[in-house]
């Protein structure tokens, strides 16, 4: 995902957990916000609240192949831009980046 986005021109900055990517949020403060549901230590939702007491105006696309109602329930009421699911094509994680751009 990295080198696809590096290659459209995207500065790309990336976290292994939840817990990095609050402190990542905190110190480079993007313009957006891949996230995925599933990661070790905290799960995406739980990542997405402590982002948005930091930042609410942070554009977020949440990445998942587990999409139950409940949790996209929660990611909405989280102001979300937009949703992939897993597995993804490369035009299709540009495309969705392009659109949360747009709103």
């Amino acid at each position: 995902m990295r080198d696809v986005l590096e290659e459209e021109n995207y500065q790309v900055f990336c976290a292994s957990n939840g817990a990095d990517g609050i402190l990542l949020n905190e110190q480079k403060n993007p313009d957006l916000i891949v996230l995925d549901l599933r990661m070790p230590e905290m799960d995406g939702i739980e990542t997405l609240r402590n982002i948005r007491k930091a930042d609410d105006n942070v554009i977020v696309v949440i990445l998942t192949g587990y999409a139950c109602p409940d949790t996209i329930r929660d990611a909405s009421d989280l102001n979300v831009s937009e949703y992939l699911g897993k597995p993804f094509g490369n035009n299709e994680l540009l495309d969705i980046i392009g659109q949360a751009f747009e709103h």
